[in-house]
């Protein structure tokens, strides 16, 4: 029997590819895979660390935060009553703050 003409078509097209060649693109294209799996990888467990770490220091960050706001309101209670007692001191001594 006679080959079709999509028989000696597909035999033609695989003359024209030589095994070597395409031995070594699907080698080179596993290499590939395994080297973006590897990287993939590494770059989920960074991605892990990053969410740790910065859940860490946004909770630090707060802390200090809450912190710095407790020494603001602090620091205005005492200057409020410097200035309390400045005034009733000037009150009572006007001579020593005439200058």
């Amino acid at each position: 029997m006679e080959p079709t003409a999509s028989e000696v078509f597909c035999g033609r097209v695989l003359g024209m590819v030589n095994a070597e060649d395409v031995n070594a693109i699907i080698l080179a294209q596993k290499n590939m895979l395994d080297r973006f799996e590897k990287t993939n990888e590494m770059l989920l467990n960074f991605n892990n660390l990053s969410s740790v770490r910065m859940q860490q220091m946004n909770e630090r960050f707060l802390h200090h935060t809450r912190t710095l706001v407790e020494m603001k309101k602090d620091l205005d209670s005492i200057f409020r009553r410097i200035r309390t007692l400045k005034g009733k001191l000037a009150k009572q001594y006007p001579e020593a703050f005439s200058s």
